[in-house]
């Protein structure tokens, strides 16, 4: 069991590794296209995640941590990469990828390919997290519009603390940030009864962990992102 005073989350029993083997090349086969010569991909049974660049000018952060998938290798049997794959979003090569990140600062649209190879991601089993750099609202008004674009006819909703995506491998209790005070939401999309989508307006980046300078100014920041983010890719990884 893990404690600490800061990030009071629990760990839970590790998921053995021939069932997680199973999971990774069964979400890889729902969510790719027929291969070609020119289509990067994952070395098989290694988790990979995407980092999308996206809009006019290849919006994307360096400011997201990958903190938590050393995390979450450490805790499961989970194979990971340990590292983000910067994929164009109008690319079929995110077909290749069962996670994908999306954040970044200021008011952003997508092109009409983007949209569409975005539609068919999470339709055809990918898992989005999208997270607003640092608590950014103008990300944040710029994403919600989007979703009501590529899926009108499935709001996002607030996640209570009680959903299984929140019990995966760590037991969170709260939702930690720097505004102690102030509202923290974790929203999400379902699909058929599968979570599809996960967004934070406050954000998920973990810049305390990503190195480089990073910070979150003002901004609300979710402190425990790195045991949260854990949780929703082991999540993915199972669904």
């Amino acid at each position: 069991m893990i404690r600490s005073h800061r990030y009071p989350t629990h760990r839970r029993r590790h998921l053995p590794l021939r069932a997680f083997a199973f999971l990774v090349i069964a979400v890889a086969s729902l969510v790719a296209p027929p291969a070609s010569p020119s289509t990067a991909s994952p070395a098989e049974g290694l988790v990979r995640v995407a980092m999308l660049r996206y809009g006019k000018e290849h919006k994307t952060s360096v400011c997201f941590s990958n903190a938590f998938m050393r995390v979450l290798a450490h805790e499961t049997d989970i194979r990971l990469d340990g590292s983000f794959d910067a994929i164009d979003l109008d690319s079929e090569q995110l077909f290749n990828f069962p996670f994908a990140i999306m954040t970044g600062e200021g008011a952003f649209e997508l092109s009409d390919a983007e949209i569409n190879v975005l539609r068919r991601y999470v339709r055809q089993g990918g898992f989005l997290l999208a997270s607003a750099g640092c608590s950014n609202p103008a990300w944040n008004e710029s994403f919600t519009k989007l979703l009501k674009v590529i899926l009108p006819d499935d709001p996002e909703h607030e996640l209570p603390l009680t959903h299984p995506v929140f019990q995966t491998v760590y037991e969170i209790k709260e939702f930690q940030s720097k505004k102690a005070h102030t509202k923290v939401r974790v929203m999400g999309i379902e699909l058929d009864g599968r979570l599809c989508i996960v967004h934070s307006p406050e954000g998920l980046n973990d810049t305390q962990n990503a190195g480089g300078g990073c910070c979150c100014c003002g901004g609300n920041e979710i402190r425990n992102a790195k045991f949260i983010n854990a949780n929703i890719l082991a999540y993915a990884l199972m669904h």
